[in-house]
């Protein structure tokens, strides 16, 4: 039969899975460095690098929406192009194809207008 029993304490202080710190000497090497009157504590060096990592996240993600938004403009701007092309190719060819604009070209070929209207051909068909 199972009993309870106390959990074991996990230390916190250090992580098993990353054992290596950068921050700590790097906040040594920058107080070094920089000579100011309080000293930069690695907490607010983590704080400071997560800000700018997020920072430059926004700066590349706003970059790519300029450029997605410019490739969508120059995109909207050969489809109205197009679209206009098409439309005058169709006025073009709805003209052209209208029989009296056929008569016109064929007239000048050597064509007559026919004399005889056409005759209807009426074919019975009986469907089982």
């Amino acid at each position: 039969m199972p009993s309870n029993r106390p959990r074991k304490r996990v230390d916190t202080s250090r992580s098993k899975s990353f054992d290596f710190n950068i921050v700590d000497p790097l906040a040594d090497w920058i107080n070094k460095k920089v000579e100011i009157d309080e000293k930069l504590s690695p907490t607010t060096l983590r704080k400071t690098i997560w800000v700018m990592f997020l920072i430059l996240v926004y700066i590349f993600f706003q970059h790519n929406f300029d450029h997605l938004l410019r490739k969508l403009y120059k995109t909207e701007r050969q489809v109205n192009e197009h679209r206009a092309a098409y439309i005058s190719y169709k006025s073009r060819y709805m003209n052209a194809s209208k029989q009296s604009e056929v008569e016109k070209k064929l007239e000048n070929r050597g064509f007559d207008k026919s004399k005889t209207p056409p005759i209807k051909i009426i074919a019975n068909v009986m469907v089982p």
